[in-house]
């Protein structure tokens, strides 16, 4: 009896611990879950997303390089886009440009890269790099291309330069960088860039709205944003104080000054670096300054170069999350002032100084992309930012260039250039308030997993985009509150390895709770249309005066013929395909719902209600 009660007695305690073991791993796994839960679908957040997906282009793209190094960049000494390149690079996303690039640290002088090519002067913008020669890819092909690409003036953003060859105590940094006449210089570019072409010739002078026009661009390109200087808080100009920041505000004021005497409506923007809690700091002095006061300033633009390396099992100090921390402080400070922030360049760290080859690449490799997808999604939470840009287009010597120079016309295109194709349909128009959850990464970072809701401006498209940055666990993501719209379908993103220089991208499904499993390192994309249930029949004005009756039972006509049309329903199905000099379409056979007409011009919603 006594050997029972034992034996019993043991197999109820291997009960009760195999039950807390059970009890213990579902809680544990029920804690892992990462959630994004839409709050209001109609309360925005950043109203013009596609703006995080601007880009800095070289101004010395068109430059050939001593020996081996060969190319600069795009496009030939002839200032035409080389076939390999135009390849990889004619689709990639271009919403808002920063220019000249690192140009600017050289002594970039944009009236050198005007006129016929064949007579432009030769530039000494290579160093020991390569010899002096003409930017034939200069300031007007620069701005022929982003017309070709979409690209409107006003998201345009020029880097002035900021110092003058005739002052006394320049670093050799700042020698390096500086241009004759420096305050006339860049008045004269917005001249050239704004003025009208009516002889008004508002700085005096040489008439550059003539010269626009006679270098053939007689209407003003209309550039708003004009940025004064590139990093003048490197400890290699200015210094990155308070004190130093006054003495950079006492030298480019009076550039200031001469740009808005020929155009007041340009935005000033200015570099900063710091956080302004503390006094000492330049962007302290920067948002205390006479020019924020007097309304001068447009923006501040600060640059990250965040790290997610990890030491000793510490969070990592620099990471998304230290940025983000950061950045908060200055938003809330700015907006106090009335001023808005940009990033003006941003990219994963590369140890300095001397990284080795493989320390460079990392920055370029799967890595890299995964940290792009966290920085970006971080940005999109926040209003107040305007734009960002991708680190330097144009130049692919540069340490920091996702588009790899492998050999002669052997160019290819990176993870982390190769996420911003991804990415950028997926952030739609706007991001909108939702709340999310995660839980501790393995390396102790505040979250494994962020996640955002974006919408197209007309509501009709809905996406959520999250990041699971954590290296080593796999996280659940749960997604609530998706009311009124259907599943398109899902996309994970991931890669063999952190060095990986390839993007697998695969189908997303959910797990037996709803969850989608997300693995180390990967990035989801879940997109969503509206159901034909519950929408809002309400269309625009714009809508109906070109399809009418809308909503419709029988049939549905146009305005003017149209020359090419095609029919999809909601979920992005082909009901009926080209059709050509169309007026009238019989819809009666159509079932209730919204459907998508897209023409050879535009595109409509209509709406079946019999």
């Amino acid at each position: 009896m006594k050997v029972i009660l034992n034996q019993n007695r043991e197999t109820l305690m291997k009960i009760t611990i195999l039950l807390f073991f059970v009890f213990f791993s579902f809680s544990h796994c029920q804690a892992q879950v990462a959630t994004i839960s839409i709050s209001n679908i109609n309360t925005t957040v950043m109203d013009n997303t596609p703006l995080l997906f601007g880009i800095t282009f070289d101004a010395r793209t068109s430059l050939i390089a001593n020996g081996s190094l060969g190319q600069i960049g795009y496009y030939n000494a002839n200032g035409n886009v080389i076939p390999a390149v135009d390849a990889i690079f004619n689709d990639f996303p271009m919403s808002t440009l920063r220019y000249p690039g690192n140009g600017i640290a050289t002594g970039f002088d944009w009236k050198k890269s005007i006129g016929m090519i064949g007579t432009r002067p030769n530039q000494n913008l290579l160093g020991t790099q390569g010899s002096p020669q003409p930017v034939n890819f200069g300031f007007d092909e620069f701005m022929a291309m982003t017309a070709a690409k979409g690209v409107t003036p006003d998201n345009i953003q020029i880097m002035v330069p900021i110092y003058d060859p005739t002052t006394s105590g320049l670093t050799t940094t700042q020698a390096n960088a500086a241009v004759a006449n420096v305050i006339s210089n860049n008045a004269d570019w917005v001249e050239y860039c704004n003025a009208l072409n009516n002889g008004s010739n508002p700085g005096g002078g040489t008439d550059w709205a003539a010269q626009r026009a006679a270098n053939g661009h007689p209407t003003p390109y209309g550039i708003k944003i004009w940025n004064i200087g590139n990093e003048p808080w490197s400890d290699l100009e200015f210094g990155p104080t308070a004190v130093d920041c006054n003495d950079y505000l006492t030298a480019v004021t009076p550039i200031i000054n001469a740009m808005l005497a020929i155009d007041p409506t340009i935005k000033i923007t200015l570099p900063t670096t710091g956080y302004p809690n503390n006094s000492a700091n330049w962007s302290y002095a920067l948002l205390n300054s006479t020019l924020v006061v007097q309304g001068k300033v447009y923006a501040l633009s600060q640059h990250y170069f965040p790290s997610e390396t990890t030491t000793a099992g510490i969070a990592p100090v620099k990471g998304v999350s230290a940025v983000n921390s950061g950045l908060n402080t200055l938003i809330t400070a700015a907006a106090t002032k009335g001023v808005k922030i940009f990033i003006g360049d941003y990219a994963h760290y590369i140890v300095s100084p001397n990284p080795t080859t493989a320390q460079k690449d990392s920055a370029m490799q799967w890595v890299a992309a995964n940290f792009e997808a966290d920085f970006l999604l971080m940005l999109s939470q926040k209003s107040t930012i305007e734009r960002a840009n991708f680190w330097v287009y144009g130049n692919t010597q540069a340490t920091w260039h996702p588009i790899r120079y492998n050999s002669l016309n052997n160019y290819t295109l990176m993870p982390a250039a190769e996420i911003y194709k991804i990415l950028f349909p997926a952030f739609l128009d706007k991001s909108i308030s939702a709340t999310s959850t995660s839980p501790v990464a393995s390396d102790l970072n505040p979250y494994a997993v962020r996640s955002n809701a974006f919408v197209s401006n007309d509501l009709v498209k809905l996406n959520i985009v999250s990041v699971n940055r954590d290296k080593t666990n796999t996280i659940p993501l749960q997604i609530n509150g998706v009311v009124g719209y259907s599943l398109l379908h899902a996309r994970l993103l991931t890669a063999i390895s952190l060095t990986a220089e390839t993007i697998i991208e695969s189908i997303a499904t959910t797990d037996v709770s709803g969850n989608y499993l997300m693995p180390p390192m990967s990035v989801l994309i879940v997109e969503y249309t509206n159901n034909a249930i519950g929408i809002s029949e309400t269309i625009s004005n714009e809508q109906s005066n070109n399809i009418y009756p809308n909503p419709a039972s029988e049939n549905i006509s146009f305005m003017e013929m149209q020359n090419e049309i095609e029919i999809y329903n909601s979920i992005g199905q082909i009901i009926i395909p080209k059709m050509r000099n169309v007026k009238t379409i019989v819809i009666e056979h159509f079932i209730d719902g919204i459907y998508f007409i897209k023409t050879d011009k535009q595109s409509f919603i209509f709406i079946v209600k019999h």
